[in-house]
């Protein structure tokens, strides 16, 4: 956010809502004079305009700003609407809205909606202190001088905490120190970018030189901009006479991105190792060796951490631990409110991400109380909590010590809240990081298209807010109408969502305790006559199959069509339901779904009829989005029923056959229950594998156009059964590219059933997988931080005794091998234990639900004191305790060998012996 001194329009604010035209470009020019005057005290800008006149053109006022330049002068042009626009948005000042005019050469269009600037502030003096407090002369240090001083530009590329910042913001000082001017953005905030860079020169001094340092500090973090940061910096060259070199840091990912990129960004990549940081910090610290290891040790090549460290043992007198740690970054923070925004400004800043102070508002005054306290920091109109391993332990301790997983969001759902709130670029810039970033180390091969994806999903957001506002109750299709709603509430358009919310439940009554299935409230919904067609699909196909009943020993001419249509619809209202924005959500209603859920099922576990596995399945998917999972009876009876093989009376042969004739395919069918078993929390088995392998190798079919449904939930099954993204991407852009040409009706569709949930549909399945990659992705990305609890203590192998000629040990020792083992044993309990709990996790948690993720919380935390204990000389009772929680959480997948011989103990003593 601005900052205030040059925050407001005063003199446009002041004019009467009926001022005319010429008045508001008179007290526009008024304003935009005092703004350059208060920041400049009457010296000239690096981008100097004259006063500004008011000229006569095509009809129309305009304010016109001459800057100067090297050729003449460029012109910028506003029109009393554009400044109206830019006076509404309250964030955008009056040098805002010239820097915005001369990024687009001269005229803002008509229809111009500003945008947050930021103001490319550089680091203030506390923060500049504290780099000063990390810097050493470097290798790296001395590159990167000798680069800029011939005119090159440079990366400072390395991993988090190596001190790329505070490199970048030692030699920025000399820079300024030699007469030059400088402009640093920092890219994690998104509004940082081409308009900062201009806006920055419009405030600045002009110096002697002409020449400006130019720092992109986490280039990695909005590589979506780079092309027009470089092509504002070409024409800053050419139009006005400026030198600008560029001074980025970045991951090395992004390094790998750059090499051999557009050679009018030709940036010199210099390496920042943290190690080579971090000892010379310890050198210089006075600390004596042997506690200067255990400190490298704990700083794991992390400057920050190693400072940090640094301090406290000068405090206390000793090597601190993670714990230790812990405590003084959450320090005097005990107040319920202080410690929810820095649990959420910890999980935002795992991955380097802050939060706006516009956001930050309703935390009220509890800001400035960690500030006080050092806990948080602010940078450029945002906070901060610091650095990534900083934030990672902050979140570590709040979900340990505050019981955050209960009291708060999982840290991935604080993200993607986050960047649903924070606008298009936040959005944009995060999804573009994702598409090309494995990790701070790696680049990837292939994009994912997610930044395409958003794209193209923004597009159908605003058809479905037309066709909405047109229309709310969908013509009256409750399918279509339900999936409009979960596309929007998952696209954040929550006052759309609340329209159709309205129609909803005024046509449906689910609220009478007496009720065993959902009624409407007057006549039947139109889509009931689908299920009339679905009758007559399911007699043509009795008529292909013969006299012989169908395998579930229902036939076309025995359907009670009323009661399978509210099987379907009780499927799609607790889907409804249980993704209603936060705002909306009713407990009361979901549990009353919940139980007409429990007492509709059929004794064997599935929803009528059993001849129809889909609308089985369509129930599952609605008890899963309402919360519920494996372990609720009545999710857990319809998946075994899913499950059951055709020869037992179940209808699973292999895949799931839609039981309908022509409506809905044998594809879309498996798709789906598929999708409900994975939802649910079954894990893979043979079953799922043959039918999964079945539905791959029907790609000819799913991808045929026009079924695009199918498509949809193909992708969706294909994200939950491999939990990987490879091989969605190129199905994505399909599908999207469909989509795409049906908004525009330029394309000729296939006359079905289907067409008139379409476009709904896809969109609802298509913003359900964009948030699936996002995080699966952001997992992937940001390390292993997400559903993590405990703090990891790199130990330092012990040397052992030498093992016996058949592998054994006699003593209590561990080989290096075999602690490397039992190590990777604890994070494979780890990893379950994770995984577990992500899939039971969900916006609504039942009582059942609730004690198992309890229990997996109970051994996470056993595991996490227990690995604090494995060592070398390990004792044989933390491994017993931590072989039985292997087998209790991993079952017949753990693996790590009994490693001490158990010749001549109590059989009973040892677990498995050699097994």
């Amino acid at each position: 956010m601005s900052d205030g001194v040059y925050a407001r329009w005063e003199a446009v604010e002041a004019l009467a809502p009926e001022a005319g035209a010429y008045d508001v470009l008179l007290a526009a020019r008024s304003d935009l004079i005092r703004q350059r005057d208060e920041l400049l005290a009457g010296r000239e800008a690096a981008l100097s305009f004259r006063k500004p006149s008011i000229q006569f053109r095509d009809r129309t006022d305009e304010l016109v700003i001459e800057v100067q330049a090297v050729g003449g002068a460029v012109y910028v042009r506003l029109t009393p609407e554009v400044i109206r626009a830019a006076v509404d948005h309250r964030d955008t000042t009056p040098l805002d809205l010239l820097a915005a005019g001369l990024l687009a050469r001269g005229t803002l269009e008509r229809g111009w909606r500003p945008q947050r600037v930021g103001q490319a502030h550089a680091p203030g003096p506390e923060t500049r202190a504290y780099y000063e407090r990390m810097y050493r002369s470097t290798p790296a240090s001395a590159r990167v001088e000798g680069h800029l001083d011939v005119g090159n530009d440079v990366v400072v590329i390395g991993d988090p905490g190596s001190g790329k910042s505070a490199l970048a913001a030692i030699v920025a000082d000399r820079w300024l120190g030699a007469g030059g001017g400088m402009v640093w953005l920092n890219l994690t905030d998104p509004a940082d970018g081409p308009e900062s860079i201009l806006g920055a020169l419009l405030r600045h001094p002009a110096n002697q030189r002409r020449h400006h340092l130019l720092v992109l500090e986490n280039l990695h973090a909005n590589l979506l901009i780079l092309d027009e940061v470089f092509a504002v910096r070409a024409r800053l060259r050419g139009e006005f006479g400026l030198t600008v070199q560029v001074l980025a840091t970045s991951w090395k990912s992004a390094g790998a991105l750059l090499r051999g990129s557009d050679p009018t960004r030709d940036l010199h990549q210099v390496q920042a190792e943290g190690r080579d940081l971090v000892r010379q910090l310890l050198a210089d610290s006075g600390i004596g060796e042997a506690d200067q290891r255990a400190i490298r040790l704990l700083a794991e090549e992390d400057a920050h951490i190693a400072l940090t460290a640094i301090d406290l043992y000068g405090r206390d007198g000793r090597v601190p631990t993670e714990a230790d740690l812990q405590e003084h970054y959450t320090r005097q923070v005990d107040a319920p409110g202080e410690r929810r925004m820095l649990y959420v400004l910890s999980c935002l800043g795992v991955l380097e991400l802050p939060l706006s102070t516009r956001e930050a508002a309703q935390f009220g005054t509890v800001p400035q109380r960690l500030r006080g306290l050092d806990l948080i920091h602010q940078v450029d109109g945002a906070y901060q909590v610091g650095p990534r391993r900083r934030a990672k332990l902050v979140m570590n301790h709040a979900r340990h010590h505050w019981d955050a997983d209960r009291l708060w969001k999982r840290p991935e759902q604080i993200v993607w809240l986050h960047l649903q709130r924070g606008g298009e670029r936040m959005m944009k810039a995060m999804l573009s990081r994702l598409d090309r970033l494995v990790s701070p180390g790696e680049a990837r091969r292939d994009e994912l298209y997610l930044l395409t994806t958003w794209d193209h999903l923004g597009q159908l957001g605003k058809w479905l807010r037309r066709q909405t506002a047109n229309d709310r109750t969908w013509g009256g299709n409750l399918g279509a109408a339900v999936f409009a709603a979960s596309a929007l509430a998952q696209l954040n358009h929550v006052d759309s969502w609340r329209q159709i919310a309205e129609v909803v439940r005024d046509t449906w009554r689910y609220d009478d305790p007496d009720q065993d299935l959902p009624v409407p409230a007057g006549a039947n919904t139109e889509d009931h006559q689908d299920f009339v067609e679905i009758k007559a699909a399911m007699a043509e196909e009795d008529a292909l199959l013969g006299p012989a009943p169908h395998l579930a020993g229902l036939t076309a001419e025995d359907l009670d069509t009323d009661l399978m249509y509210r099987n379907w619809v009780l499927g799609l209202l607790l889907g409804f339901e249980g993704s209603a924005p936060p705002e909306a959500h009713d407990e009361q209603r979901i549990t009353r779904l919940v139980e007409m859920a429990e007492q509709a099922a059929e004794d064997d576990g599935n929803f009528y009829p059993a001849r129809v596995p889909w609308v089985t399945a369509r129930v599952v998917l609605g008890l899963c989005q309402a919360g519920l999972r494996l372990e609720t009876p009545v999710v857990h009876k319809a998946c075994q029923w899913l499950l059951r093989g055709v020869d037992e009376g179940g209808p699973l042969g292999g895949w799931w056959r839609s039981g309908t004739g022509t409506w809905n395919r044998a594809e879309a069918t498996t798709a789906m229950c598929l999708s409900a078993l994975t939802r649910a929390g079954v894990a893979r088995n043979p079953s799922i594998e043959t039918a999964y392998a079945w539905l791959i190798g029907r790609e000819a079919e799913w991808t045929i156009p026009g079924r695009e449904i199918d498509l949809a939930q193909v992708l969706e099954a294909t994200l939950l059964c491999t939990e990987s993204t490879t091989g969605t991407h190129e199905h994505l852009k399909t599908l999207f590219s469909r989509m795409k040409q049906e908004l525009r009706g330029t394309r000729r569709l296939p006359g079905g059933p289907e067409e008139r949930l379409r476009l709904p549909f896809v969109a609802s399945q298509l913003a359900d997988t964009l948030w699936q990659v996002v995080q699966m992705e952001s997992l992937k990305l940001y390390g292993d931080v997400f559903n993590d609890g405990w703090p990891q203590t790199p130990v330092e192998p012990v040397p052992g005794a030498a093992p016996e000629p058949d592998g054994h040990h006699r003593g209590n020792t561990l080989t290096t091998r075999q602690l490397a083992e039992w190590q990777q044993g604890v994070e494979q309990i780890r990893q379950t234990i994770r995984e577990q709990i992500a899939k039971r996790d969900g916006t609504i948690r039942t009582r059942a639900v609730v004690q198992v993720i309890e229990r997996y919380q109970e051994f996470r935390a056993q595991i996490a004191a227990l690995q604090r204990q494995l060592h070398a000389d390990v004792d044989r009772d933390v491994l017993r305790q931590i072989n039985k929680l292997g087998r209790e959480v991993c079952g017949a997948a753990w693996y790590p060998p009994w490693p001490f011989d158990t010749t001549g103990d109590d059989p009973d003593d040892e677990p498995d012996g050699d097994r």
